[in-house]
């Protein structure tokens, strides 16, 4: 089950070192894409998955679950309920089963999983590489801004809300830290580093450890 797992903090560059980790790797990115097939084995609709439309159902729930763990922010909305309110445990589990199967067939074929809980869902895997990218918030903040093409404020309002919302989701799902180092195998500092030599290190650790897989 060959592949790599991003973890990313607002502003730590993911969705730049995730996609060009996939290319130089020739691995599929699992990045958004997960919500919709996500949202058809659990009948919600891939309008709900998109929009993020506010009702009072599992398709709504499950939605403002997700949304945190994607590229955008329109679901940081979690930051204001908990997670206990938003999904009751057995809702939680089935999210959680149906999201893993997703990453599990995606994995057999090879994959880069940006965010997603990737950490915590394939902690015990052989064969996957999981990494996280972190940084300074100020230095996040500024990187953020750059990338995104964000305002200063903009940006330090999305990475409270984000980051928050990110590490509420994978303690519910999986009662664990996100800034627990267990879960991964590389943690590099990508404010330190260009995005560049970060993605190069996740290629090269990835091709020692695992050199008879693609790439």
């Amino acid at each position: 089950m060959p592949g790599v797992t991003i973890s990313s903090g607002f502003g730590a560059g993911g969705s730049v070192v995730a996609p060009a980790v996939a290319r130089a790797l020739g691995l599929t990115l699992i990045d958004r894409a997960i919500s919709a097939k996500v949202a058809a084995r659990l009948q919600v609709t891939v309008q709900e998955a998109e929009d993020g439309t506010p009702k009072q159902s599992f398709g709504a729930r499950f939605l403002q679950l997700l949304a945190p763990l994607g590229g955008g922010v329109w679901g940081a909305g979690t930051d204001s309920a908990p997670l206990d309110e938003l999904l009751p445990e057995d809702e939680a589990t089935r999210f959680r089963e149906q999201s893993e199967q997703v990453l599990a067939e995606a994995m057999d074929a090879g994959a880069v999983v940006l965010g997603r809980a990737g950490a915590a869902a394939f902690r015990y895997t052989p064969g996957v590489l999981r990494v996280r990218l972190f940084g300074d918030p100020e230095k996040r903040i500024a990187q953020a801004a750059r990338i995104e093409g964000l305002s200063e404020a903009d940006a330090r309002a999305l990475l409270t809300k984000t980051d928050k919302a990110r590490a509420h989701y994978v303690r519910r799902l999986y009662q664990v830290n996100v800034d627990d180092p267990a879960l991964y195998h590389l943690q590099i500092d990508s404010t330190a580093l260009s995005l560049e030599a970060c993605t190069a290190l996740i290629v090269a650790a990835y091709r020692s450890q695992y050199p008879a897989d693609p790439g």
